[in-house]
Formats: C-alpha cells, structure tokens, sequence
C-alpha cells in the first residue's frame, strides 16, 4: 500500500473518496466543490456531524465507479492528531467488503500541523486494515480492501512528508502487530509462542533478541516472577530485545511489559464469566515489544531495552498459593496474599532486570488492575510513578501521540499500606479502595531511587468490548503510540 500527498485531486481516478464534516455543518475545506457541497448536504440529511458515526456513503458518478464517504467528525477546533487517525479508520473501515483500489482522504489541518495530519492519517488507514476474525474459514466474511495507493489531500501545503508516512507506517504497523498478537488464542499464543512471534518481528530490524528460560529467570533471583509460572505446564519465557542507536552502554529508556498469556487467577481463581479474554493479559508485552521494533525501524538515536515478562497464570499441584512467601530479583521478599495480583508480581523482577542491564528510565505496561476501569471509565490510561517531572514528560508524549492518560496520585501512605507482617511486602492489600494506585505501590518497591519510573496502568484502553466506528471490538494496541513518541523525544535529547 503507497500513500501519497497531494495538494488537490485534479485528474485523479478514485475508487473511493473519504471526506470529513465537521459539526458547524462544513466539509473540509479542501475537498473539491461539488464533493464539499454534496457530503455536506449528506451529513445534513442522513448522518451525524458529532463522533465519527453513522458513515454515509453514495455514488458519485453516472457509471457508480466512485464511492463518496462522509465521516461525521465532530467539532473543526477539535480535530486533533487522535480524530485525525479515527477520520481515517473509520473512512477505510467503510470499505470493508468492498474492491477499492485506489481511494483519496481529504484531511482538515487547521486545527495540528500538516505533517501531524499526514502521520495520523497515515496510521489510520493502516489500523482500518486490520480485522479480529483471524480463525474464520469464510473469509468472504473479513475481506478488507485491497488498496494499493491512498492519496492523502492537503489542500496548498508544500513539503516533504516522507517522514510522516514512514512514521505513520511504522506505528500503525507495530500497533495492528500487538493487536494480533493480543488477539491470539491462549492455546496459540504460549509464551514460547510469543517468543517466537518478537524473534519474527525482531528479524526485519536491527533488533537483538534474547528469550530467558525458566533455568537463567531462576540463575537471575526472579522468584517473584517464577512464583506465577509454577502452576503452569508451559515454560516461562522472559523476551527481551534491544537497541542501540547510539556508542556507549547503558539505556536511556526500558519498556517493561506484563506477559500473562492466560491469566486464570491461579489459586485466587476468577469467575467463569469473561474469563476467555484473559487471553489478552499480555497486552503490555506485546505493547513494548511493538514500540521497540518501531524505535529500531526509525533508527532513533538511543538506547533502548524492552522486557516482556511472559508466563501463564494456572492453578495446579505446584501453583503459588496464597500465603507462600517468595523473593524477588531486587532481594525483597514478598507475600502472596492473593495469586489474581500476578501483574505486578512479574513487573517488579522485570524492572530490577532493567535497572540492572543499566537503565535510568523504566516505563511499565500493563493490565494491572480492573480498578483502572472503575477510575477512568474505558477512554484513558491512568499514570502513576515518579519523580513528577517524568511523569509530565510521559503524559505529554501521550497527548501529543493522541492517546488519552491520566495521573493518578502515589503517596507514602500507599507503599505503608503495601507491606506485609511477616515479609517485606504483600502483593495485596485485600481492600476495595484505592486498587490502582495500592498495584502502583508495590510495583513501587522495585524502583531504585535514582530511576525515573512511570507506570501505564492499560486495564481500561487495551480492548474495547463492543465495535466503534473507528475500531472492532476486541484488542487495541494501547500505549504503544506513547512510548514510540516518548523514546523519539528522549532521542531528540
């Protein structure tokens, strides 16, 4: 698929033309004007201006050889670098089932930069090309488009965009990479199996890989981590790849990521209900493992090391049980009071690995807690971690990346509340309050005082239960636009 910047369609033969209006009841301003007339008279009479749905769409020529879609696009002001990647999606999303070849989207950049329209736009197009029915035999039933060449329109604007869309590509691709990965079945998706998915990934990149056994895990001290895997059959595999995009050792910033491939509860065993999606519990591995093949792809001048911490969480015969007290790899012990707060059980070893390995700044992902979900709702990623001013760094590399964050406090109290009677920590307050910030506090424990560390608690944005104009249901690649754009800012010095 090429993309190619233009600055009107002039002579341009399109299969499919996609076209935003805006709540004020105008179309972009670059679309041609009888299109501009015609969607915006659409959007009057048959759609909705305000969030991206309903898509309308209707022929635009005698012979019917051009489909014109109109995407309901909220408020002008509004259209920031996340509505400009959701115009997009939800446009060639429109074109499911459909034999679009060659298609044009007209992008409104009054309210970002040009090349911000581009990147955005660009990784829209890609996400729309991604479906979550991987294992259907009909694949009438997920046929996507087969594009060749998108012709992004920005109306009298001059440059050089190929850095945008190489960017863009790069994202969207690492971002559809995590959804699938997510996406897979427990039984296909193993932890062996994720280490041979990153080595896959890894292979078209500068990227150096390098998959813990359960035998160098132990070697290392990382029984917190091993005490999760214990009621599994399948081996425990810690993935971890790196690069080095400039001399000199260490790491300007490690991505850690929670791996659970299935997570049961193990012995403080879930309810039935929804428990088949536990298969995406491994979305924070698969998150850092994505944003590390897009700083490799973009030869970003840093050092990086992302650590996957990968395992299942089953109750057997030689499963953690509540009570049992383990040893992390910082050398803090640990009581298992509840063995359904594994997340934060497999992150503490994986952060004392980074730190060890030489990072300063350690950023962690996971779908720590459903608490998340209960604090922010489904549309943010709630922030915790410290010192303040790394914190602010990550949530505005979030926001100018679109991808919502919130911060959350983490007080002295917190990590009081976090220690145990007869080991140093429990990974469990048994409360109700607070169950966020409590996972944040232990995670804390790990985190050596010269780290800035900064923790993304995903529970709320990896997967999205129901379809939206933009996206399926199912998983969504969260925070790996955050880190990608955090990594180029570190790298920019």
């Amino acid at each position: 698929m090429h993309f190619r910047v233009v600055s009107d369609l002039e002579g341009e033969h399109l299969d499919a033309l996609i076209v935003p209006v805006f709540k004020e009841g105008d179309a972009a301003s670059n679309a041609p004007t009888d299109i501009r007339a015609t969607a915006e008279w659409v959007a009057r009479e048959h759609g909705d201006t305000n969030m991206f749905a309903p898509i309308t769409h209707l022929q635009t020529s005698g012979d019917g050889s051009t489909r014109l879609i109109v995407v309901g696009s909220g408020k002008r002001a509004d259209f920031d670098v996340a509505r400009a990647w959701q115009f997009a999606s939800a446009g060639v999303r429109a074109l499911w089932q459909s034999t679009a070849v060659r298609i044009a989207l007209c992008l409104e950049s009054d309210a970002i930069d040009a090349q911000e329209a581009v990147q955005s736009a660009v990784e829209g197009v890609i996400y729309a090309m991604w479906r979550p029915e991987s294992h259907r035999t009909t694949q009438k039933d997920r046929q996507l488009p087969p594009l060749d060449e998108v012709l992004l329109v920005i109306g009298g604007t001059s440059g050089d965009y190929d850095a945008a869309i190489s960017r863009g590509t790069f994202v969207g691709e690492a971002v559809n990479w995590s959804r699938g990965v997510a996406n897979e079945p427990a039984n296909l998706m193993t932890p062996t199996h994720m280490a041979q998915a990153a080595r896959e990934m890894a292979s078209h990149t500068s990227l150096k890989v390098e998959v813990l056994g359960e035998d160098e895990a132990r070697d290392l001290g990382m029984g917190s981590y091993l005490s999760v895997a214990r009621g599994s059959d399948e081996p425990a595999q810690v993935v971890v790849l790196r690069h080095h995009g400039r001399p000199g050792d260490g790491y300007d910033l490690a991505l850690v990521g929670k791996g659970i491939t299935f997570d049961s509860g193990g012995i403080s065993i879930k309810p039935a209900e929804e428990m088949h999606l536990m298969k995406y519990d491994m979305s924070g591995a698969a998150a850092v493992l994505a944003a590390a093949g897009v700083a490799a792809r973009m030869n970003l001048p840093l050092n990086l090391i992302a650590v996957a911490m990968c395992t299942e969480n089953l109750p057997g015969g030689h499963a953690t049980k509540p009570g049992d007290v383990v040893t992390s790899m910082s050398g803090k012990t640990v009581e298992v009071t509840n063995t359904d707060a594994e997340g934060r059980l497999v992150l503490i070893d994986g952060i004392t690995y980074a730190q060890r390995e030489g990072a300063k700044r350690v950023v962690d992902v996971a779908t720590l807690t459903g608490a998340v979900r209960v604090a922010l709702g489904r549309l943010y990623t709630g922030v915790l971690g410290r010192p303040q001013s790394f914190i602010d760094e990550v949530l505005a590399a979030a926001d100018r990346s679109g991808e919502r964050t919130w911060p959350l406090p983490l007080a002295d109290e917190h990590r009081e509340e976090m220690k145990s009677e007869i080991a140093d920590l429990r990974n469990s307050s048994g409360g109700r309050l607070g169950g966020t910030i409590l996972g944040a506090a232990f995670i804390d424990a790990a985190v050596e005082d010269d780290t800035a560390w900064a923790h993304l608690d995903i529970a709320s944005t990896a997967w999205y239960e129901d379809d939206r104009p933009f996206s399926p249901k199912g998983p969504q690649g969260a925070a790996v636009r955050t880190m990608v754009e955090l990594a180029a800012t570190i790298a920019k010095g």
